[in-house]
């Protein structure tokens, strides 16, 4: 399988028309999503071309299947980076938190900011699921204050300050603030 690169945000969107509607087995278009991108058989930035012209028109996806938005959310866990005592992330030389951080916030400015909120409050979880601790425990998170970084966004999407942030993270299972789990 090898998609020409002019071809690929193409090829992606079809892929992700296709999964944005069926809504049996939501698990597996980011997955593929994600194996593609880690095959090197498509891009990262045709992924980030793709996401940001779907966000422009996500009302019109939600319309079809409410749960769409969350493809975004398991994708980037996907390739998030692998902690050093993980069995789970994308190994990659050069892919680090920083690189997949600033993936992320591409990935999402065409969303609603309540939108971007939600998405990030679930990859929040599913890592915290993944580590198997609260994300307020997890090293990885700690390490050069990501997290700090995470929840600072997640105030200017949210238009709120951090105390808010760390209730409306704990009503979607997220423990992000000690003390809370």
């Amino acid at each position: 399988l090898g998609i020409p690169g002019d071809r690929q945000g193409e090829a992606l969107q079809k892929l992700l028309n296709l999964a944005f509607v069926q809504t049996e087995d939501p698990d597996k278009a980011p997955l593929v999503l994600a194996e593609l991108v880690k095959g090197h058989k498509v891009k990262m930035r045709n992924v980030e071309d793709v996401f940001v012209s779907f966000g422009q028109n996500l009302d019109g996806i939600l319309a079809i299947n409410e749960e769409a938005w969350q493809l975004y959310a398991k994708f980037l866990v996907h390739v998030f980076p692998k902690p050093q005592t993980a069995g789970w992330g994308w190994s990659r030389v050069g892919w680090d938190f920083k690189g997949w951080w600033q993936f992320c916030e591409r990935c999402l400015q065409s969303l609603e900011p309540s939108r971007s909120f939600d998405v990030m409050g679930l990859v929040l979880r599913l890592c915290q699921d993944k580590e198997g601790m609260p994300i307020h425990s997890c090293q990885v998170w700690l390490d050069g204050d990501r997290l700090a970084k995470v929840l600072a966004k997640l105030c200017d999407l949210g238009g709120c300050e951090l105390a808010e942030v760390g209730e409306r993270l704990e009503l979607l299972g997220v423990h992000a603030m000690e003390g809370t789990d």
